[in-house]
């Protein structure tokens, strides 16, 4: 089904998820960090005060992330199971990997987020920094990992989840390059990250991006013709009804007729 148009109802149905939300505010906040990079050695008044506004601004957007990442981790913990089922042992140890080191980064998170909020904020960028190293290693696990799966259903020519799966690899791989870059452990550029994020954000807003609804009009006039035509068939059961009741009353037998009109028709059958 083909998406919904952007509107107001629309923002509000994505608003409304918890995903929703943490993706719009993580376009933004990446948005801000691509603007920080533009801007990033200006020399005038302006574009300096530009670079330091963005630059706040991504801050207070990855705290306020960050608060409500809490319980972010039990999903992964009830999908360890799912993995240690998975037929094949090197899908159990990709799978398994990935969970394990992503749950380290929402563990590590959470102690940076603690670090900062108790001891000041500086105190806990590099606790925060070690959790994106372990967010960075399990976005390459799940990248590999997809890219095992599409081999797969390249070789047994399955079409179903490949589109699903190719947008997958794109989106782990962009993720582990910000992670990258954001843990200080190989530094590229604030404005190609920050573009970066803002793709993997669009993806991320696409799964609960409501989809447009089928229109209404071609079933109510269906059932208008269903009962229109229910209508005719009762006018015709009726109508046969009444002329057949009409004919047996012509042709009514004789047993049924008094004796005074049988002999009437004995005396006009003598005239004739």
């Amino acid at each position: 089904m083909a998406p919904a148009e952007l509107n107001l109802a629309t923002l509000n149905a994505v608003c409304q998820t918890y995903e929703g939300r943490d993706k719009l505010v993580r376009l933004f906040q990446f948005g801000s960090r691509a603007v920080m990079g533009l801007t990033a050695g200006a020399s005038g008044g302006v574009v300096n005060g530009v670079h330091t506004n963005a630059r706040s601004f991504m801050v207070a957007l990855s705290g306020a992330r960050r608060t409500f990442r809490w319980g972010r981790e039990l999903p992964i913990v009830l999908s360890i199971p799912q993995a240690l089922q998975l037929p094949s042992h090197v899908d159990q140890v990709l799978d398994l990997s990935q969970k394990a080191s992503l749950l380290m980064f929402f563990i590590i998170d959470h102690i940076g987020w603690l670090r900062q909020n108790t001891k000041g904020m500086r105190s806990g960028v590099r606790t925060i920094q070690t959790g994106l190293k372990c967010l960075m290693v399990s976005s390459l696990l799940a990248t590999a990992y997809g890219i095992r799966k599409l081999h797969f259903q390249l070789v047994s020519d399955e079409r179903g989840e490949r589109q699903s799966c190719m947008l997958g690899i794109l989106r782990n791989g962009l993720l582990a390059f910000q992670a990258a870059h954001l843990s200080r452990f190989w530094e590229t550029s604030d404005v190609l990250v920050g573009l970066m994020g803002i793709a993997t954000s669009i993806m991320d807003i696409a799964p609960v991006w409501p989809t447009q609804e089928e229109p209404k009009f071609s079933m109510m006039t269906s059932s208008s013709e269903r009962k229109n035509k229910q209508a005719k068939q009762q006018d015709e059961s009726i109508q046969r009804s009444d002329s057949a009741d009409s004919q047996a009353s012509t042709l009514a037998p004789l047993d049924a007729m008094s004796p005074k009109s049988l002999l009437a028709c004995d005396a006009g059958f003598e005239k004739l």
